[in-house]
């Protein structure tokens, strides 16, 4: 059967572009289609593969983009993929606006900035304002979900999430944990403890109770990501923490080799951070929300705190630094997200995917 992968864009390096590196070893005939691509921007496994831009391409900029998004749904549309039996897509955004009879989203969150504008855009001042202006982008959105044949979520709290905003039912496949840039073996715990935050600088990632937490904890953090926050929390942490800025691969087994917890304040519909951690060797302190509810368990791979109170969020810091952690049953935790689960659980959903039309 002749497979096309559709996905949003392939600008940054995160899970999501790590799925579709996944989906292209399941359907390696498949070229991947997009918005636009930037080959220095995300990982270089893609110029390996056959990767098929939109209009967008060399029309928006990498670090501009969203505010281009009204464009977005007409260069999917646009999209020729007539060629092909069925399409595989791989969204958070806008490439389940594709055309095809036989369309399958994997779904990471629809699109927040439609959908919770407040926590997207950093306060529900500017959720308020943008929430009128975007209501026909929704209604397209709403109409593009509906034509696909089935949808899949990364985790329940996505699923929710589908329910609510699409009526569409959407069996959880967990996304698969790529470990090549991990230890090969769980790490021993760093003489000198540190906490380590890896996340885009953005309002909802709420990387400033990290910085806050920190600081009261009196730990040293660093911070790995970029996004439009980065002035923000830079002046906030001052010296106390160290921003990185991106990094590559590489440089990630020295990161968890010298940090001793790692931290996700931030609500995350998935989130690959608390199982890298895991598979490393380290605890985490992730809020009790979102795709953490689904990873983390309290005393066993980590923390769970309640909401973004900066004394709590010390406090948790501490009280894990305090507990002596194994290496080897923190990584032993990840084993339902490898990859081989994740290449099973997506060719039976697609096997089993109704008929173009059906």
């Amino acid at each position: 059967m002749r497979t096309a992968i559709v996905h949003d864009y392939l600008s940054q390096r995160g899970g999501a572009e790590r799925v579709v590196l996944a989906l292209s070893r399941l359907f390696p005939d498949a070229p991947v289609y997009t918005s636009f691509y930037v080959p220095e921007m995300t990982y270089p496994e893609f110029e390996r593969l056959d990767v098929r831009t939109s209009s967008l391409q060399g029309s928006v900029r990498p670090d501009r983009f969203r505010r281009a998004v009204l464009r977005f749904p007409a260069a999917f549309e646009g999209l020729d993929l007539s060629g092909f039996d069925q399409v595989v897509v791989s969204s958070s955004a806008f490439a389940h606006h594709v055309r095809h009879p036989r369309k399958l989203v994997y779904c990471y969150t629809p699109p927040r900035f439609l959908y919770d504008a407040a926590a997207y855009l950093g306060g529900p001042l500017r959720g308020a304002v943008a929430r009128p202006l975007l209501a026909p982008l929704r209604r397209r959105d709403r109409r593009a979900a509906a034509t696909a044949v089935r949808y899949a979520a990364i985790s329940e709290q996505t699923a929710r999430r589908v329910r609510e905003v699409y009526g569409r039912e959407a069996p959880v496949i967990y996304p698969p944990l790529w470990t090549a840039h991990l230890p090969a073996e769980p790490l021993p715990p760093p003489a000198c403890p540190r906490a380590l935050v890896i996340a885009r600088l953005l309002p909802y990632k709420r990387v400033d109770v990290a910085v806050r937490a920190c600081a009261r904890a009196g730990i040293g953090l660093t911070v790995v990501g970029e996004g439009p926050e980065w002035a923000r929390l830079a002046k906030l942490a001052g010296e106390g923490a160290t921003f990185l800025g991106r990094v590559d691969d590489a440089c990630m087994h020295e990161l968890f080799a010298s940090h001793s917890v790692v931290l996700a304040p931030g609500i995350e519909d998935f989130g690959y951070g608390p199982l890298e951690a895991n598979f490393a060797g380290r605890p985490v302190v992730a809020v009790a929300a979102g795709g953490a509810l689904e990873t983390v368990q309290r005393g066993v791979n980590g923390e769970l705190v309640e909401g973004w109170d900066v004394d709590r969020w010390a406090a948790a810091i501490r009280e894990v630094l305090t507990r002596t952690w194994s290496p080897g049953a923190l990584r032993r935790t990840t084993t339902r997200f490898q990859a081989e689960v994740f290449e099973r659980q997506l060719l039976e959903w697609v096997a089993h995917a109704p008929a173009a039309g059906g």
